[in-house]
């Protein structure tokens, strides 16, 4: 019995020493295999494949979408509104993008109805009284209120629509 016990004493220290001299030789690169890309869903907001190879984390604007319109607003020119220049309630927002993508740390696909860049997910957007909503909204963050004037898109730049900028045609639109 002996015996047999120090046969196999030896077959491991040949195997160890096998196993030792492998380690020498340099092996061919395996390929390494790319992390798979997976995708995110959060109620309310676009499905976004995260590729673990491309991140990206993105300094959103401030805006909100309606009726395929977007609104932007200045974050460090915050508006003091009161309650008496609120209208009513347009719609709450369905998804937040810099929350969404901080998540995701991936590209997102184009803002989809009632998304906003910060304003936080089912929270409400105001008419702005005397504007029509195609020219203004309204709405809170961070504790303060935020007046989102309708964009103007060209080939060259984004700008405010004049509607948003022009206390007086904005009754006429509202008329219209």
């Amino acid at each position: 019995m002996t015996h047999v016990g120090r046969r196999r004493a030896a077959g491991g220290l040949a195997l160890v020493a096998t196993a030792a001299l492998a380690g020498c030789v340099p092996s061919a690169p395996r390929p390494s295999a790319a992390p798979a890309s997976t995708t995110v869903t959060v109620p309310g907001c676009p499905t976004v494949v995260v590729d673990p190879v491309r991140r990206a984390l993105v300094d959103f604007t401030d805006f909100v979408v309606h009726r395929g319109v977007t609104y932007s607003s200045r974050p460090d020119a915050p508006q003091r509104l009161t309650q008496a220049q609120l209208g009513p309630e347009v719609f709450r927002v369905s998804c937040t993008y810099s929350s969404l993508n901080q998540l995701t740390q991936s590209e997102l696909p184009e803002a989809t109805e009632h998304s906003a860049g910060f304003i936080p997910a089912r929270s409400p957007v105001f008419e702005v009284k005397g504007w029509p909503t195609s020219c203004r909204l309204a709405a809170q963050h961070d504790g303060s209120w935020f007046v989102y004037l309708a964009d103007a898109d060209t080939a060259d730049a984004s700008r405010a629509a004049e509607c948003a900028l022009d206390p007086g045609r904005s009754t006429q639109d509202a008329r219209s």
